[in-house]
């Protein structure tokens, strides 16, 4: 059974929309509906702990630290900008890259494996990804265009090289899922799916191999949450599980990639873990995250997502 560790008072004041704690436990970082990023210093216990950033105009769909080698916290918004952050020598944070050639919101940024760079990818609703390169002091950008017709919802890396390759894979609004490989300085389709019927709201790579090598989860918004499974990246597997009719919001694996959590519209989360090749263990149906009031409720507080970034 989950409990409570710390709690930390939010200045924002409308939903939060996404979470993410740096890789030393020390930085607690949220972004809302309202623009604001607040980072949270758990080391310090006064009122500069606090910090804000409000850089972008309107929703901040999501925060994302990247290794610490880097040191870097992305965000990506409704502005269609994706910034990236870093502390400087009195501790403060400040803006080290902006990036702002989409056309339309943000959606959904990811960090590439750590030993392969400071490599970030962004997806947007205008239809492409961007991926964005550190070298040396300098960032190149390069871009796959019309990656998803109608817009990309979500990205994820895969952790491990694939024929020693950089893979990314994107879900999007042509209800297709796709995997994409660097070969050649280009980026090629390596696997898509058929049409999945409904909108691809969230797309995620396991962090480590299971009973299959490469295993991707992926949810829709007509409720359906499939594990996605292959040995070689060529032929996949397809299984379904919660197989409710509730709309699910994120997913995400742990870090050990052994448990998936799913989180719903409902204030409801469940816990998965794989049992064979075509089945699906529910952990726990007790996961829940209610408006303690009336109030909380005005305020629109519905971090579905805050669940999938701790577990």
């Amino acid at each position: 059974m989950l409990s409570i560790k710390t709690t930390f008072e939010s200045v924002h004041k409308r939903q939060i929309l996404s979470s993410d704690i740096d890789y030393y436990d020390r930085y607690v970082c949220t972004s809302s509906a309202d623009g604001v990023i607040q980072i949270i210093d758990t080391v310090k216990s006064n009122q500069s702990s606090s910090k804000e950033l409000r850089e972008h105009v309107g929703p901040v769909w999501q925060v994302k630290f990247s290794h610490p080698k880097y040191g870097f916290l992305a965000s990506c918004g409704s502005d269609s900008k994706l910034i990236l952050h870093k502390t400087n020598k009195i501790n403060e944070w400040e803006i080290v890259y902006k990036y702002d050639g989409h056309k339309s919101s943000t959606t959904s940024i990811d960090w590439a494996p750590h030993k392969s760079g400071a490599i970030i990818a962004c997806s947007s609703a205008d239809g492409t990804i961007s991926i964005h390169t550190q070298n040396n002091e300098d960032w190149s950008v390069s871009k796959i265009p019309n990656a998803h017709i109608n817009g990309v919802n979500s990205i994820s890396w895969s952790s491990q090289l694939i024929n020693n390759h950089l893979s990314l894979v994107s879900g999007g609004n042509d209800c297709k899922i796709k995997i994409w490989q660097y070969q050649k300085c280009t980026w090629n389709v390596l696997h898509k799916t058929d049409n999945q019927l409904a909108t691809i709201k969230d797309v995620s790579w396991c962090p480590t191999p299971g009973l299959q090598k490469y295993i991707i989860a992926s949810c829709t918004s007509d409720g359906r949450v499939v594990i996605w499974g292959s040995d070689d990246c060529c032929d996949w597997t397809q299984t379904e599980i919660d197989a409710t009719e509730k709309q699910k919001q994120k997913i995400s694996w742990s870090c050990f990639g052994n448990i998936l959590a799913v989180s719903m519209d409902n204030y409801f989360v469940t816990l998965w873990k794989q049992v064979d090749k075509q089945n699906w263990l529910c952990l726990d149906r007790k996961i829940i995250n209610k408006p303690l009031n009336s109030e909380c409720q005005s305020k629109n507080i519905n971090n579905q997502d805050i669940f999938a970034s701790i577990i």
